[in-house]
């Protein structure tokens, strides 16, 4: 009996080990306590309308939120909503970088909530999982998760890491963690069309060089945070301040109507291009208003071209105005009847 009762407690001592080894990105309870630290942002103009929808996390201590740069571009004011539903406001910039899209927030006052930790060997490597907390389309610390796909540093210099995990509009300035629990990146971009899945974050280790260098300095206004950034380009695209779109017809037909609208309206709506056809190889811009711009809800694309000198009509639905204004959208046809509708990078 002695022998059997050794065997059976060896085996069980095996059947845990997967469960004692294993890392954060398959713990679920770890995960939810890191969506504590996690931040959706609503950012504000100066006439206290919002203006776009966003992400942050906690980082060195309970008063310090890192987001990208791109999210505070034309922002006033900035209330964070943490993983329970409480407000906290954004009193002022410590630093921020349009060149690698970084920006790091101070609070009005501390938050009691604990910040991430950072990866600081900022060592990645390529098929490691990841876990990715952010705020897409307005649904506040969404999880999703994923494998790094590689990781690189681009023509400007920038650190970045490419990964699969999904993420959405509102996913900038999320946090992407490794498997011990560490941030090692800053979700900042994802591509559309014929990229499947493919997402960009900006490695850790730029917001470590940036806090570093700034982060003792004195802060500034969130209005006024081009006095303290230290890069020279413009900052990455926001759609915080774009009210048009532009469609590019790379098909083989003309497009003689465009509306948008919202998801399952029962109006259309005016046409769109008021100013005539879109004809082949040709580049529309189409403006949408204000009150539009800053709606919540998805919207669909409708437009009308003639195949076989028949009038057929296309909707591309789900789309989130975020995600397009300011960029390109592409209308192509494969085969002469498989027509894409894609977002230009």
């Amino acid at each position: 009996m002695k022998r059997v009762f050794s065997l059976l407690l060896a085996l069980i001592l095996v059947g845990l080990l997967p469960a004692q080894a294993a890392g954060f990105c398959s713990n679920t309870a770890a995960i939810n306590e890191a969506c504590q630290s996690v931040m959706k942002l609503e950012v504000k103009d100066d006439r206290d309308d919002v203006i776009a929808s966003a992400s942050g996390f906690l980082a060195y201590d309970d008063q310090t939120l890192v987001t990208n740069c791109h999210v505070i571009e034309k922002a006033h004011a900035i209330t964070a909503y943490s993983d329970t539903g409480a407000t906290f406001e954004i009193g002022s910039v410590l630093c921020a970088n349009s060149d690698n899209d970084l920006a790091i927030l101070h609070f009005r006052e501390p938050t009691g909530l604990k910040p991430l930790p950072l990866n600081e060997e900022g060592t990645v490597y390529r098929a490691s999982p990841v876990v990715a907390i952010g705020s897409p389309k307005g649904f506040s610390n969404a999880v999703s998760k994923g494998n790094v796909s590689s990781t690189y540093t681009g023509d400007d210099g920038v650190r970045y890491i490419a990964f699969n995990a999904a993420i959405s509009g509102g996913s900038s300035g999320g946090a992407l963690l490794n498997d011990e629990g560490q941030v090692i990146g800053v979700t900042s971009a994802s591509y559309t069309g014929a990229a499947q899945n493919l997402n960009l974050a900006v490695n850790v280790l730029e917001v470590m060089e940036l806090y570093a260098a700034h982060g003792n300095d004195e802060p500034t206004a969130l209005a006024g945070w081009m006095d303290v950034n230290q890069g020279v380009k413009e900052p990455a695209f926001s759609a915080a301040n774009a009210r048009s779109f532009t469609i590019k017809n790379g098909a083989t037909f003309s497009i003689s109507e465009v509306y948008l609208y919202h998801d399952g309206a029962s109006n259309w709506g005016k046409v769109r291009n008021t100013d005539g056809w879109l004809y082949k190889g040709n580049s529309m811009e189409f403006t949408v208003t204000d009150e539009e711009a800053t709606q919540r809800g998805l919207w669909t694309l409708n437009f009308c071209f003639y195949l076989n000198k028949r009038p057929v009509y296309m909707e591309t639905h789900g789309i989130d105005l975020r995600e397009i204004l300011g960029r390109t959208i592409v209308v192509t046809i494969e085969n002469g009847n498989v027509i894409h509708v894609d977002i230009e990078e």
